[in-house]
């Protein structure tokens, strides 16, 4: 076990903190809903979905987070502002947790922006993600709708080492998210394949010992691609998915983008076993849970 010798961040949104040292705070699971070809989406365009399918979801996820001690984040993703309006709203009617804006259409996101300014659901709002193909304009716009949270995508085919990465959030994407008036801000490496999560998982570090910023990252994706363990079937498929997040929560993640919300069920217990097992091991560099509600007091 280890301690960061940089003071560490923590910030807390709609009730879920995020960052510190190893073990302070549960990692922030963050599963997706209304995602590309989700079967429960009718027009996904217009942001049809069958919403009784939705709740379940949502409830599911709520359960196993009640009974591991673990923190959540909502990751909803429309590939219209029509459809992202619709997701978030309906997230935000029947959870209180925090509800990333996502969608891989940048004028989604600012049109849900702009839609939910000064509303009551602005504060759990969090921006995913200021990248390195950022505009002024995108930049203008979460600094006229009061964006507090951001994600910063350190990531860029030009930039694969840490220290590289490093040197990207220093010179161009810190910058650009002062500009942008964000005062909370998780940094993601990014992930390109399975292999490279160890240089994610080792960015993440790198970040946390140099800045203290929250940081994590997504290796959903990537395991999906990994056509090889996906042909051995569910049980190998799940095997991997918790090796691989439990190295990113070994090297010190904050939050991990786990992939769609109905993994919920064994995600969140593999999860909440790292998360006690570094708490306890946490005693060894004088670091003790910051909550009640962890792992280390829920699972066993």
């Amino acid at each position: 076990m280890f301690k960061f010798s940089r003071t560490q961040h923590v910030y807390k949104v709609a009730g879920v903190d995020i960052g510190g040292q190893p073990g302070e705070f549960p990692t922030v699971l963050i599963g997706s809903i209304f995602y590309s070809k989700h079967t429960i989406v009718h027009d996904p365009q217009k942001g049809i979905f069958d919403q009784e399918k939705a709740q379940i979801q949502l409830q599911n996820e709520i359960d196993v987070a009640a009974l591991t001690g673990s923190q959540r984040i909502i990751d909803p993703i429309g590939e219209s502002g029509e459809a992202l309006i619709k997701y978030i709203s309906f997230c935000a009617a029947h959870t209180d947790a925090p509800i990333l804006v996502d969608s891989p259409v940048p004028e989604a996101r600012l049109e849900a922006l702009r839609h939910f300014a000064g509303s009551d659901i602005m504060p759990r709002l969090v921006y995913n993600s200021i990248a390195e193909d950022y505009t002024e304009r995108e930049l203008a716009c979460l600094k006229e709708c009061a964006v507090k949270t951001a994600i910063v995508l350190a990531f860029s085919t030009t930039a694969m080492r840490p220290k590289d990465r490093i040197t990207l959030l220093k010179k161009k994407l810190l910058p650009a998210a002062e500009r942008a008036g964000v005062e909370n801000l998780l940094i993601d490496p990014g992930v390109l394949d399975i292999p490279s999560v160890s240089w994610a998982a080792r960015t993440i570090y790198e970040v946390k010992e140099e800045f203290g910023f929250p940081a994590g990252c997504a290796p959903a994706n990537a395991l999906f691609m990994w056509e090889k363990v996906r042909e051995r079937g569910t049980a190998a498929f799940q095997a991997a998915a918790i090796a691989v997040y439990s190295l990113v929560q070994s090297h010190g993640a904050d939050f991990i983008f786990y992939g769609p919300m109905r993994f919920a069920p064994w995600v969140y217990p593999a999860c909440a076993a790292t998360d006690a097992m570094l708490a306890y091991g946490g005693r060894f560099s004088g670091i003790r849970p910051a909550t009640n509600n962890h792992p280390l007091f829920k699972i066993f």
